[in-house]
């Protein structure tokens, strides 16, 4: 599972990783712990290692300017100069996302930019609670530790929505097709060596 969103600000105005820290906690109780050299203005991208309340995560970090940017939303420039797109890699790692984008949003003024639409950052800053007559699988996601929260999600994602089978004879075409060569290559050889025997 792969959830993009991003978040437009003001470059200027971007945090250090320790100031973001500091303002997730006051803001979620959740203690994050930045591994690396990261910095949010200027990370060449990739995955950014986290740890969340004594568990390891992540997420993929892509800032840029955000005139790169393509088919923005009316209104996005009113927001900033730099969009900073998170890729999160599972649910811990949604969790993540989640948490620094509503520190961002609140102490930082960032607007969400999710599915092509925008959020302004008062709604980005607010915790959705669960409504009284929602799903009860669903209401687990949004309650909890960063880790309680991942785990009721892959449980709901697994019992909402199971795989889909796999065909028993797909994989056996699969098999054969990877063997075809080799077979081939074997029988080429035995053919020449018997050839050889012969003259």
């Amino acid at each position: 599972m792969s959830v993009d969103s991003g978040l437009i600000v003001r470059r200027d105005a971007l945090p250090e990783p320790a100031e973001l820290a500091a303002a997730t906690m006051d803001l979620t109780g959740v203690t994050v712990v930045f591994h690396s050299d990261f910095r949010l203005a200027d990370w060449g991208g990739g995955w950014v290692p986290v740890t969340v309340d004594g568990e390891e995560s992540g997420f993929e970090y892509y800032p840029g300017p955000l005139a790169d940017a393509e088919e923005l939303p009316d209104g996005a420039q009113e927001y900033g100069d730099h969009l900073l797109w998170f890729v999160a890699r599972g649910a811990l790692s949604a969790q993540t996302v989640s948490l620094l984008q509503r520190a961002l949003a609140a102490r930082w003024d960032a607007a969400g930019l999710i599915e092509g639409e925008l959020f302004p950052p008062g709604d980005m800053a607010v915790e959705s609670e669960p409504a009284a007559d929602m799903d009860p699988d669903l209401a687990a996601t949004m309650t909890g530790t960063p880790k309680e929260r991942a785990a009721a999600m892959e449980r709901y994602v697994a019992k909402h929505y199971p795989p889909i089978p796999v065909d028993p004879h797909a994989r056996t075409k699969d098999l054969l097709k990877q063997l075809i060569v080799p077979i081939l290559i074997f029988a080429a050889l035995g053919g020449f060596y018997l050839w050889s025997q012969l003259q």
